[in-house]
């Protein structure tokens, strides 16, 4: 079978994330294109990419639990449909976030017709509050596109199977 591929974009200009944080300090948005057939509420495309995310994202996850959970930072949901409260909605984007002592941060999943088919990205932005965030945020920069990139792969794939 086909592996979906997934590929960087640039910030849709009718994302909600971007306009929901004081000030952006980050900013990334990552797609995979479906046939003109595929299903188009992001609310579903948003369950079925956070419902079973590949065993490793769990596990990472994880251990990110385990570690800032000690420094008294807020932890995911392993066991909801979504790990993040929804904070708003459009018809064509979820968006989830997160408001903590070191960042907030704003995930849309956003869909998008085209000619050749349906775009769901992912959007995330983020607004550093402190210093910490620094020490924090170094790996998780660095670990962030590959989480998302194998949740959408993920998805997609399920989404093309009979």
């Amino acid at each position: 079978m086909h592996r979906p591929r997934t590929y960087a974009v640039p910030m849709p200009a009718d994302s909600v994330p971007p306009r929901l944080l004081p000030r952006v300090d980050f900013s990334d948005a990552y797609a995979v294109r479906l046939p003109p057939h595929a299903d188009t509420d992001p609310a579903e495309w948003a369950e079925r990419i956070f419902r079973s995310p590949p065993a490793w994202i769990r596990y990472a996850l994880g251990l990110r639990d385990t570690l800032v959970g000690v420094l008294g930072l807020k932890t995911n949901d392993l066991q909801a449909a979504t790990p993040f409260p929804e904070l708003d909605r459009t018809e064509r984007e979820v968006v989830y976030g997160l408001d903590d002592r070191h960042l907030d941060f704003r995930a849309g999943i956003h869909l998008q017709r085209t000619d050749d088919g349906v775009q769901v990205a992912i959007i995330t932005v983020v607004h550093h509050h402190n210093l910490f965030r620094r020490l924090y945020f170094l790996p998780v920069r660095w670990v962030h596109p590959l989480i998302i990139r194998s949740m959408l792969r993920r998805a997609a794939a399920e989404h093309r199977a009979p």
